[in-house]
């Protein structure tokens, strides 16, 4: 059971009844108990992120079976995860089904993703390119945020480290008529232990949704994250103002549209655009390098 689910931190028989009432789709892309999954699954639940206190996506996925995740440095610098020992460009990487992995080389870097406004993370390990295309050759990894129930409730925090560190946090979810909403933000400032490797992140998971009878939700999902990431170098050629910054964001308006117990249909249409700046500030540049990715 372990090797299925290892993020489990409840007691054995909590997990045993948790796998079993488990609900997953990224394995067949229908909902399905987990025990009965054709393919090796794991599931990590909001309950299990509260629980460890996990802010970042890279965090949570170090605990699963079959999963490597790499970090050339402290926070901020690129964060990249290989399955079953594969490049990394073959794990497809989806936010409520849609693919966010980047470039042309494919890759995905964890670096900024926050678990702010995450519902669960399921994790398929082994070969789902006929489902997910060329570039689920490892495995999928897909996040679903938050879907509005209940009354409107805001939950805001505050915490304080060493080495200047600060985060604060807010969310707010709830349902009003036909209309929902879930929203997720967290502002990351920390300098780290040496000059000039400072890290500032700035992220928020926000959908809206309205519907109006059980079969029929048109909503509209939207992600922003700006990061400030120092790059000192080494102790023996330091940098003291190297610094990249990255801004990512992404749309996605979607319908979903279910016809009785057997049939759901789900339209997306999503933008997602990511601007680099790589300032080096050195003798020998003329200036800056910029980077834009953008993807309809």
């Amino acid at each position: 059971m372990r090797a299925q689910d290892a993020v489990r931190s409840t007691s054995t028989d909590r997990e045993e009844t948790a796998e079993s009432e488990a609900v997953v789709v990224s394995a067949t892309r229908f909902d399905i108990p987990l025990d009965q999954s054709p393919a090796s699954v794991s599931v990590i639940s909001s309950d299990d992120l509260e629980q460890k206190q996990i802010e970042r996506v890279s965090d949570a996925l170090r605990e699963v079976p079959g999963l490597s995740v790499v970090q050339t440095g402290t926070p901020g610098q690129l964060t990249s995860v290989f399955t079953r020992g594969l490049n990394s460009a073959h794990t497809q990487v989806l936010l409520d089904g849609i693919p966010i992995n980047q470039g042309l080389a494919g890759q995905f870097d964890f670096a900024n993703l926050t678990t702010d406004n995450i519902e669960r993370i399921e994790v398929v390990r082994g070969p789902q390119s006929t489902i997910y295309g060329p570039r689920a050759l490892a495995g999928v990894i897909q996040i679903f945020t938050k879907r509005g129930d209940g009354a409107p409730g805001i939950t805001l925090s505050s915490e304080g480290g060493s080495y200047d560190t600060f985060r604060e946090t807010i969310e707010s979810d709830g349902k009003i008529d036909n209309f929902d909403y879930s929203i997720g933000a967290s502002r990351l400032d920390t300098d780290n232990a040496r000059p000039n490797n400072q890290y500032r992140n700035s992220a928020g998971i926000a959908d809206v949704g309205w519907s109006p009878n059980n079969q029929l939700r048109i909503g509209t999902l939207f992600t922003y994250s700006l990061s400030d990431t120092g790059n000192p170098n080494t102790i023996f050629d330091p940098k003291p103002l190297d610094n990249f910054l990255t801004e990512k964001w992404l749309i996605a308006p979607h319908v979903d549209l279910r016809i009785g117990d057997w049939w759901e249909h789900k339209f997306i249409f999503s933008y997602d655009h990511e601007r680099q700046l790589n300032d080096p500030n050195q003798d020998g540049f003329v200036g800056p390098t910029r980077a834009l990715f953008e993807r309809t």
